[in-house]
């Protein structure tokens, strides 16, 4: 995995509610901008490899792979509807993949 995307999950997993999951609509779409965000930008998302991650950080399994799965979806270019957002600030790719602080 890359610095981004190992960054993006840890912003990700901060500050989801990891009780419930992605239930609440404002965790979905955070979720889903953060996979746009480093699809557009040329991240590979695979579901394997993004599902056995949040297991390791404090995802429940079934959580992990409604992750997981998300994430390849954008990651094969399906088209997602965001709400509520952004969710992210302008150049939060730069400062996952460690170009900025």
């Amino acid at each position: 995995m890359t610095t981004a995307l190992v960054s993006a999950l840890q912003a990700l997993t901060g500050a989801v509610n990891l009780a419930t999951g992605l239930t609440h609509d404002n965790d979905k779409n955070r979720a889903k901008e953060t996979f746009k965000i480093l699809h557009d930008n040329g991240e590979i998302l695979f579901k394997q490899d993004i599902e056995a991650w949040a297991l390791c950080h404090g995802w429940k399994a079934e959580d992990a792979d409604q992750l997981g799965s998300l994430a390849q979806q954008i990651g094969e270019g399906k088209k997602v509807s965001i709400t509520n957002g952004p969710w992210w600030t302008e150049g939060v790719y730069r400062r996952w993949n460690g170009e900025i602080q």
